[in-house]
């Protein structure tokens, strides 16, 4: 990944947003959080109704701030994309980023476990009903594997290389 990383530092977008970086960094940061905010607010709303709590909440009305975080993520995802091209060998190099995308790969996978199986019929669950355990381990999963997208993502700064 080194070579490519370094590859990718020479590119013309990554030299222009090395250039930019002074006021498009500061400006990718915030956009970031308030996508965090989006994503994970919506999110760990589902996922704690998924553990048990607000059972006085029907599933299907906490599902409607979904929408919510994918715009959250949509917003990540860009930023987060402009964060990487900006200084490649240096996220690619790092310990945390790798810990950072391995639980995006977790959350996703396990958001397509949900939605693939029986997350249909949990979402039609009225107030007052329990989630089967095996989406209260869903909910669990989403929720660890969201706060560790956010672990790893605090210790960019501070771990910058692997070893």
């Amino acid at each position: 990944m080194g070579t490519y990383a370094q590859y990718l530092q020479d590119t013309p977008i990554s030299l222009f947003l090395q250039s930019q970086a002074v006021w498009l960094w500061p400006l990718s940061e915030t956009l970031h959080f308030i996508g965090l905010t989006l994503l994970i607010g919506a999110t760990g709303l589902l996922d704690l109704r998924l553990l048990g709590f607000m059972k006085a909440v029907p599933i299907a009305t906490i599902r409607q701030f979904m929408p919510l975080a994918l715009i959250g993520f949509a917003i990540n995802l860009v930023t987060g994309t402009l964060f990487f091209l900006t200084f490649p060998p240096q996220y690619a190099g790092s310990w945390a980023w790798w810990g950072k995308v391995a639980f995006l790969l977790v959350a996703g996978l396990n958001a397509m476990f949900f939605e693939t199986t029986q997350g249909a019929r949990v979402l039609a669950m009225g107030a007052g009903e329990d989630t089967p355990a095996t989406f209260k381990i869903v909910g669990a999963v989403s929720l660890l594997a969201w706060f560790a997208v956010l672990y790893f993502g605090r210790m960019l700064p501070y771990f910058p290389e692997l070893g």
